[in-house]
């Protein structure tokens, strides 16, 4: 068919789906060609370090700390960004041999504007901002400015230039090494294994001991450790009647705690929450289970309205049951942590850890709630209103009726004064709210930060 006449809707189709195809494509091949580079620049071999040192320039270019550095434009743009275009253009060119011609083209015409645009804004373009203070970014397959900046962050991550793609394939959307996390529940079969892995990757974890480091009553002993943390991990949990308390209440003040301590920081910390499927399948008659059904439900109702957060990023862990002092299951504590820390190294925020299946029907009324959340705080919320009665269905419920409406550590505190089932969890010796697993005592590690000429000091010294 000559190029000049109209295309059919069957041609056009092939045209887009050829066309995003290779531009994936051709992405994903420099992604991966820029984390072999990386690779070699952390190399014991010098001549791997020496073969990859140009792409330096880049990062000399953007610091760590996202500051530019006009010195080294001209070095950034001859040693990363005309790199960059030529493995697309090379890709493009192959693609030739397999893909109909005016897709191959449209998508080399596309590359060649946005190299263009980089060489006009000489490599400060809109991938590269210079943020104060790093937005959490979006929860979308596509990269943008507040992906990519982390990178420039922690080099070792967040590889990938266009779509997501080679970090969730790779595990390369999460830093670990060198972070430094606060973890509660460390006793516990989940938190116990957990640290173990954190540890193995490189990260510097410090154990919050209940009893020890915080109580129900008390959490500023804790705050030493949060406020040199950039990632908590909340991974303590119980039954009975302290479920409320344990389950929801700790965990809105530990998080309360944690964001008002390091909201100033450049780099958005994290939170990593342990709930459950009983979030969506009943308690089965069972009076344990029932209250500690209704404080895992209560805490995902605020769960769903930290994915929203701007002021950290909240990644919501549902697992099956697994093997732990708190009950059977088919799955050890440290196959769940495992699969967690699997899927959380490829990005995700919400943590399906499952052999049931539960998490994913979960997954529906947990993205509701938090879409609500949201549409109540826009500005034009009507037409996700209208949606509200959908939701319905969804809340959870049990035998006494909706959950508690908690929305704070001070909301939760008055949930538990009104829900006669909870009352007297205010005892600060509670054992089992490390529950998980035995009550050894555990080392504690001050954790490690950079001052800003990049040595090391520690936040208890």
């Amino acid at each position: 068919m000559p190029a000049w006449m109209p295309l059919s809707w069957e041609s056009f189709q092939r045209l887009i789906v050829q066309g995003a195809a290779l531009f994936v494509v051709a992405t994903f091949v420099f992604d991966a060609v820029h984390f072999g580079l990386h690779l070699c620049l952390r190399s014991r071999y010098r001549w791997l370090r020496w073969l990859a040192s140009p792409h330096q320039a880049h990062h000399d270019f953007f610091d760590g700390l996202l500051r530019f550095h006009d010195e080294a434009i001209l070095p950034n743009l001859l040693h990363h960004v005309i790199p960059e275009y030529a493995t697309q253009m090379l890709v493009c060119t192959l693609a030739f041999a397999v893909l109909d011609t005016m897709p191959v083209i449209i998508v080399m015409a596309i590359f060649t504007v946005l190299f263009a645009s980089v060489i006009v804004l000489k490599g400060k373009d809109h991938s590269h901002v210079p943020f104060p203070i790093i937005p959490v970014a979006r929860w979308t397959l596509f990269v943008g400015a507040r992906y990519h900046v982390m990178h420039h962050v922690y080099p070792e991550s967040h590889m990938s230039s266009f779509t997501k793609l080679f970090d969730i394939l790779m595990g390369t959307a999460c830093q670990i090494r060198g972070r430094r996390v606060a973890l509660t529940g460390a006793s516990g079969s989940f938190g116990s294994a957990m640290r173990d892995l954190l540890e193995r990757a490189g990260a510097v974890v410090v154990t919050l001991k209940f009893g020890v480091d915080w109580t129900y009553e008390d959490y500023s002993g804790a705050d030493s450790a949060l406020e040199g943390a950039d990632i908590l991990v909340l991974a303590h949990g119980a039954k009975g009647e302290q479920a409320m308390q344990a389950n929801c209440a700790s965990f809105l003040a530990l998080i309360d705690r944690f964001k008002s301590l390091t909201q100033n920081r450049q780099v958005p910390v994290e939170v990593w929450a342990v709930g459950s499927e009983i979030e969506c399948h009943p308690a089965f008659g069972n009076p344990d289970l029932r209250s500690y059904a209704q404080s895992k439900r209560a805490y995902a109702q605020v769960g769903a309205r930290l994915m929203l957060d701007q002021g950290f990023l909240y990644r919501h862990i549902v697992p099956s049951a697994f093997r732990s002092q708190m009950g059977p299951g088919v799955m050890s504590g440290r196959s769940a942590a495992a699969t967690a820390l699997w899927l959380i190294r490829r990005g995700f925020r919400y943590v399906p850890v499952t052999y049931t299946g539960i998490a994913f029907v979960n997954f529906i009324p947990f993205f509701l709630r938090g879409l609500l959340a949201g549409s109540q705080a826009s500005r034009h919320p009507q037409f996700l209103r209208a949606f509200s009665a959908l939701l319905l269905p969804f809340y959870s419920t049990t035998r006494r009726g909706q959950e508690p409406n908690v929305r704070s550590p001070a909301a939760a505190a008055r949930v538990l004064k009104a829900h006669p089932p909870h009352r007297g969890l205010l005892e600060p010796n509670q054992p089992t709210v490390d529950a998980l697993g035995d009550h050894r005592e555990l080392i504690h590690r001050p954790p490690l930060v950079l001052d800003l000429d990049g040595r090391e000091s520690s936040v208890l010294g």
